[in-house]
């Protein structure tokens, strides 16, 4: 498939990603990513391996790829850096975005470049961003096509409040606020999924262990130079409550769907109306959290968007 695609993080959903363009045989992938593989990523993120601990994700997924498949004619270029350092000009080669990713600013900020491309371009250049998105046993894939879609910021109010505060897919080899320290604690540390909840609350420890946390992210802070004024039992006990694993069934069927949107589009099979919108479900829901089912619908565009509301004529 002649088409260039760029992958945007190589976590649990991005893995699972990569691997299936790998399959399509598309021509040209970057994948980018800042972060590197720490030991609890191995459980969701095939593509690493406990040797693999402490390197970057994009270049050792690349390498994985390049290594298992060595007979797919693909060109694959892997990219350690923040996204949001890279200029418009960068983004302009590809032919396709596709997210993985578990923060908000990130996204916003691919949301408002592929808007500035198309105004640049006088719609010439229009390059479909299709967002995945997993929450524990839930999911969605939002289809943005500017221009002819609700934007991604028009659907910002549909995202599970807090998600962009606390990542869910992967521990930050370098925290940068005290929702990552307190995850890592908790998980590296002090792994809550080892205690025995029972046996604690029968020999009344739970104090201790708990102050036992909140200690090991006072030390931890402090050797990344993050600000611990606010940082108390109260605090921790907040994070906790509000951590939602990943689960890698999940992260695959996201990642297909991902993958079918764009495939969708590539072979021509959405409709636009002579109005110029398209004539396609743009937004699914998936839900494995009660049975599983998934709904699919057209989300329609927000007449006063921040960001796309230039794309369009005022009324």
């Amino acid at each position: 498939m002649n088409c260039s695609v760029l992958i945007l993080g190589a976590g649990g959903l991005g893995c699972e990603i990569l691997k299936n363009l790998v399959m399509c045989k598309i021509s040209s992938i970057h994948i980018i990513d800042m972060d590197t593989i720490e030991l609890t990523n191995l459980n969701r993120q095939f593509l690493f391996s406990d040797e693999d601990i402490g390197k970057p994700k994009a270049t050792t997924a690349i390498k994985y790829i390049e290594t298992h498949f060595p007979n797919i004619p693909i060109r694959l270029i892997p990219l350690v850096c923040d996204l949001t350092t890279l200029n418009i000009e960068f983004y302009e080669q590809f032919d396709f975005i596709i997210s993985g990713l578990d923060a908000i600013k990130p996204r916003r900020f691919i949301n408002e470049i592929i808007i500035q491309i198309v105004c640049k371009s006088t719609f010439e250049k229009v390059i479909p961003f299709i967002d995945g998105g997993t929450e524990g046993l839930k999911g969605h894939v939002k289809t943005i096509l500017p221009g002819f879609t609700a934007c991604w910021e028009c659907s910002i109010n549909t995202l599970p409040k807090g998600q962009d505060t606390l990542p869910m897919c992967t521990i930050i080899n370098n925290p940068r606020n005290l929702k990552h320290v307190i995850e890592y604690v908790i998980t590296i540390i002090y792994p809550l999924d080892s205690i025995k909840w029972d046996d604690v609350f029968a020999d009344d420890k739970s104090d201790k262990i708990y102050q036992n946390i909140l200690d090991a992210s006072f030390t931890r802070a402090k050797e990344f130079n993050i600000d611990t004024s606010e940082l108390n039992l109260a605090y921790v006990m907040g994070v906790i409550k509000r951590i939602i694993p990943s689960v890698s069934t999940m992260n695959a069927m996201i990642a297909a769907n991902t993958c079918n949107e764009f495939l969708k589009i590539y072979h021509d099979m959405i409709e636009i109306t002579d109005s110029g919108t398209i004539q396609a479900n743009n937004f699914t829901i998936l839900n494995g959290a009660e049975g599983c089912f998934s709904y699919s619908f057209q989300y329609e565009r927000l007449k006063n968007c921040s960001a796309c509301s230039k794309l369009y004529p005022q009324t």
